[in-house]
């Protein structure tokens, strides 16, 4: 009886100890090869560095403003009685905008030039008198004196009478019509805006510090989100004489030709001030940097044989950049113009990791981006 238990025994330790056996086995083969099965390539965009030229600039932020702006005014009380302009007009020097009633001063002034008439008489008199003694020299003087008075108020009504003629100061573009036929203006009352708009001048600050590198004549580069694509050039023609004691800016002004009157003032731009200095420099696009604490990088994309077959294998460097421009940045330390860089997908790579190259889809390299508004 024990003898053949002992056997049962024996024989259960044989089948469960194969079975076992064979499992480890078996999971051991599974694990070598997985172990040696090849890791797969990650997709990643890629881009080769750039040696170019670039022209280092001075950017700021700035707003349009008229070469001469106003808003046209009176200078005397009245009604309106003609109004001799469209909103929006293009006007000349000198053309008759408004017309303020005048009918009680024309009254006045047919009055007066009757009074100069009779005083002038009257000095003729007193003259013709005076040469045969037969007037005193105090009644001349009187007479010129009240000739003198006469002449000067009917040149006073026809000023006021000139001053209801509203006229424009300068040539230029007429804003929105602010008033109305029959309404009574106060003097100071706007009656609608006059821009000059050819040129136009772009104000802008910059810091006290680029004092040194800025002078009249510099060419200057202007965009603006209102015309998306176009770029429009000028030249610095003002530096302001002091700085900005708040805010250590000095204020610089560019003049630009506007011939199509696209720019208007108060618009928001963007400039840059184009330095005589040009410089070689190699460049990425800034989506190609991975940023840490410890340093910026790259991953250097390299052609590696392994057998018969050539793989892409990704290196991490660590590279110095420099300033950017739009999508750009310039690459001073780590990297040479040509060698093959990963510009996205960065998060999936490590030391090593092979990649093969999808560039459907790149990031922006632009050294003017341009943004969309929707």
């Amino acid at each position: 009886m024990k003898t053949r238990m002992f056997i049962v025994i024996v024989l259960l330790v044989i089948v469960f100890g194969g079975i076992f056996g064979w499992k480890a086995f078996l999971g051991g083969k599974i694990s070598e090869a997985i172990a040696n099965q090849p890791i797969p390539a990650v997709t990643v965009t890629a881009a080769e560095a750039v040696d170019e030229v670039w022209k280092p600039t001075l950017s700021a932020v700035g707003s349009l403003q008229a070469i001469q702006g106003v808003s046209v005014t009176s200078e005397v009380a009245g009604i309106v009685s003609e109004i001799q302009f469209q909103s929006g007009d293009e006007v000349t020097k000198g053309d008759l905008l408004v017309t303020l009633d005048a009918s009680v001063d024309l009254a006045d002034l047919e009055g007066l030039k009757a009074q100069e008439e009779l005083d002038k008489v009257e000095l003729k008199r007193q003259s013709e008198l005076a040469q045969t003694k037969s007037t005193s020299r105090s009644q001349l003087d009187a007479a010129q004196a009240q000739f003198d008075r006469s002449r000067a108020g009917m040149r006073s009504k026809m000023a006021m009478i000139a001053q209801k003629m509203i006229r424009a100061p300068f040539t230029g573009v007429l804003g929105i019509r602010r008033i109305n036929l029959g309404e009574y203006l106060s003097p100071g009352a706007e009656i609608v805006t006059l821009q000059s708009l050819d040129p136009i001048y772009a104000n802008f600050n910059l810091p006290q510090q680029e004092l040194t590198r800025i002078k009249k004549g510099m060419g200057v580069e202007m965009t603006s989100d209102v015309f998306p694509g176009l770029t429009f050039k000028g030249s610095i023609t003002a530096i302001n004489s002091r700085v900005d004691e708040r805010t250590r800016n000095v204020m610089v002004q560019a003049t630009l030709a506007n011939a199509g009157q696209l720019l208007r003032p108060g618009i928001f731009v963007r400039l840059s001030v184009v330095l005589p200095t040009q410089q070689d420099v190699i460049t990425l696009p800034q989506t190609a940097i991975t940023y840490n604490p410890y340093g910026s990088s790259v991953f250097l994309i390299q052609d590696k044989k392994q057998g018969d077959e050539s793989q892409l294998v990704v290196s991490r460097v660590f590279v110095q950049s420099g300033v950017t421009r739009g999508d750009q940045v310039e690459i001073v330390k780590g990297v040479n113009a040509g060698d093959r860089v990963v510009t996205s997908g960065q998060l999936k790579l490590r030391e090593g990791s092979t990649v093969t190259i999808d560039n459907s889809i790149t990031p922006e390299n632009q050294a003017v981006p341009q943004v969309e508004n929707n």
